[in-house]
């Protein structure tokens, strides 16, 4: 699929409706450790002497980690697959002072292209477990490595398989403040390592309003084996690869949440 700059043309019905739930988004995220995690990114350029200029963001959605990492990089791309979610990232940049050197793009994480080479590439928040087919993730590989300068760094995270037995076995999940709510089911499959997510979503139309919009929100994402991963990445041609422990510099352990992964060209 072909890219396309964002533009701020009106969304039509059914976007108006993924636009909403995107701007929801944000707030169920809102107890990430995002700070860590950037910190965390910050080290790694520096410990891989990837020096970057340029960066892009995969999987950005509305653009959190874009906006911040933004401020550290000459030039920052920020791709994602949902128009609606890249629609806020570009309201969230109008209202700070940051994200001119940013440039919103709708594309596909397994072919995505940018016009030079980038000196880092990003996928954060498990944007890898929501690719289903081993030949997807193989193509966001070789698209990364395609797109990436020598020595440039590959930086991305995926959950464990430990880390979705514990959200089957945890679920239902319930969240309820005054102007949202959500009930979450999650389903796991063990036989293709992949977790149902089954969310519906309760938000409040504005402040003003005591109506509520509900949404239903149906995501799957895959476990993938670790060594498996690491092969893929050998294979496509990446010469040090090293993984770590939910955002620190600490071993993987069979208790590890997210492993981060750092790739070098």
């Amino acid at each position: 699929m072909k890219g396309k700059s964002i533009s701020k043309e009106r969304l039509d019905m059914n976007e108006a409706y993924q636009h909403h739930f995107a701007q929801v988004y944000d707030r169920l995220m809102d107890e990430m450790p995002l700070d860590k995690w950037q910190q965390f990114i910050r080290e790694a350029w520096a410990k891989y002497g990837c020096g970057p200029r340029i960066v892009v963001d995969l999987g950005c959605g509305t653009g959190r980690h874009t906006l911040a990492l933004a401020e550290d990089v000459h030039r920052m791309y920020g791709i994602d697959l949902s128009e609606s979610m890249l629609a806020i990232a570009q309201e969230q940049a109008a209202r700070t002072s940051g994200g001119r050197n940013i440039t919103w793009l709708l594309q596909d994480m397994r072919e995505w292209q940018i016009p030079s080479q980038a000196d880092g590439v990003l996928c954060l928040c498990d944007g890898i477990n929501y690719l289903l087919a081993d030949e997807d993730v193989k193509a966001a590989f070789s698209s990364t490595y395609d797109g990436l300068r020598e020595g440039g760094l590959f930086l991305f995270d995926v959950l464990t398989q430990h880390q979705y037995e514990l959200y089957a076995a945890g679920q239902p999940y319930t969240y309820d403040v005054e102007d949202l709510a959500y009930i979450w089911y999650a389903d796991w499959d063990e036989h293709n390592r992949v977790i149902s997510h089954d969310l519906t979503i309760f938000s409040r139309v504005d402040a003003e309003s005591e109506m509520f919009l509900r949404f239903h929100e149906f995501h799957q994402q895959r476990a993938y084996d670790l060594q498996q991963l690491t092969v893929w990445l050998k294979e496509i041609g990446f010469r040090r690869i090293e993984t770590f422990a939910d955002y620190t510099w600490q071993p993987i352990r069979e208790d590890t949440a997210r492993v981060c992964f750092c790739a070098v060209k």
